[in-house]
């Protein structure tokens, strides 16, 4: 089909969502096509009134599929979904959507969404993240910019699981993570680790609430995992420096550990641009193609990546970092046992910096730029 007036929401109203809105936005807007739409999902009876009122050829959302809003099916109206959230889903759950974007390189193989399905990493604006001029003090060795959930509370740990049991949240924890730790090897969807939390529930013979059990769900996938990549990468830069700043929401100041090195959160892009640049390294975990890699990438900032995949999942041809830059050249990846190394190269490597960061910038406008999305997603709707 051929797009005229596309509708795109954000899932909440916050500085992130509003930036990569107006991004996207504007990429849409230079290829022809209006966008209409906000930050914030509209609920089943607002978005049948926008739909009446708009009528736009389709509907772009992130982090919720069609069949979680029945209107879209009764409009027939065609719905791509941009998944880079799961939020405690599995599987089952992402349905429905003609389009379905999968933030991750490695989701999409194990899902079956009845539509077409792909990966699509963020892009960037190469005019509001770019280099300074000329030459910029250095404020901290390492920074990480990011959100990090608050610690356990004694009252999270100590909750009975379920009425039936006295099984707590804490002795579930363990046992979730000891299982994690003894199959390690073996990739794992979320379909997977639910399976493995309803497995140890039943064996405890606990039954909780509902909403209690999808609370579970979220704590245990995605909750720790974020908790657990962010303290390891920051341990290990703890232990060459202290010399570090920390930007994101203010549950950090909620970590004894981390407290120090806290400033505030970043909402400005002017501002994030200059603290790519005012840092010598800028840490990052996670997906390798994530928004904020990137936006470093695009500003010339040293962009230091934990690859911490124990069973290499995003080893996907084309869909990693490493496919479309250079990992020991135009950023650096290290793993738990070679941080040092590394390091030490990551600092060299950097000698030859504005060269560097002319081709890392090249690539990047050729293909890595918000409209670049855009023009991807027209291209799909074509087949829609």
């Amino acid at each position: 089909m051929r797009v005229q007036h596309l509708a795109l929401f954000m899932p909440r109203n916050t500085p992130f969502y509003r930036r990569v809105y107006g991004f996207l936005r504007d990429a849409f807007a230079s290829l022809d096509v209006r966008v209409s739409g906000g930050c914030g999902l509209l609920d089943e009876a607002q978005m049948q009134a926008w739909l009446a009122k708009h009528k736009p050829d389709a509907v772009f959302e992130m982090n919720r599929v069609k069949d979680e809003v029945p209107a879209l099916h009764r409009y027939k109206i065609p719905h791509i979904a941009w998944i880079v959230d799961f939020q405690g889903r599995t599987e089952a759950q992402i349905a429905g959507s003609e389009i379905t974007y999968f933030f991750d390189p490695g989701w999409d193989a194990n899902y079956c969404t009845g539509g077409l399905q792909d990966w699509l990493p963020p892009g960037t604006c190469v005019q509001t993240f770019q280099p300074l001029p000329g030459a910029l003090p250095l404020d901290v060795e390492f920074n990480f910019i990011g959100h990090i959930p608050l610690p356990w509370s004694a009252a999270e740990l100590a909750r009975p699981v379920a009425a039936d049991s006295t099984l707590t949240f804490a002795e579930l924890l363990q046992r979730y993570d000891r299982h994690l730790q003894t199959t390690r090897e073996q990739i794992k969807t979320h379909g997977d680790l639910k399976r493995i939390i309803d497995d140890l529930l039943d064996v405890a013979g606990a039954t909780p609430e509902p909403e209690f059990l999808n609370a579970c769900y979220y704590n245990l996938m995605e909750r720790t995992k974020r908790v657990q990549n962010r303290t390891e990468l920051l341990n290990f830069a703890l232990g060459k420096s202290k010399s570090i700043a920390i930007y994101g929401s203010d549950n950090w100041a909620q970590w004894r550990e981390y407290r120090p090195f806290y400033r505030h959160f970043l909402d400005c892009p002017a501002e994030l641009n200059r603290v790519h640049q005012y840092s010598r390294i800028n840490l990052h975990d996670g997906v390798s193609f994530h928004f904020r890699a990137i936006d470093c990438l695009a500003s010339g900032g040293l962009l230091f990546w934990y690859d911490n995949d124990e069973v290499d999942s995003e080893v996907l041809l084309g869909r990693g970092l490493h496919d479309h830059f250079d990992a020991s050249r135009h950023y650096f990846a290290f793993k738990s046992e070679n941080f040092e190394y590394v390091y030490q190269q990551a600092i060299e490597g950097r000698a030859m910096g504005q060269a560097i960061v002319a081709e890392v910038r090249a690539l990047i406008a050729a293909k890595h730029t918000w409209r670049a999305r855009a023009e991807k997603i027209i291209h799909d709707l074509a087949y829609v």
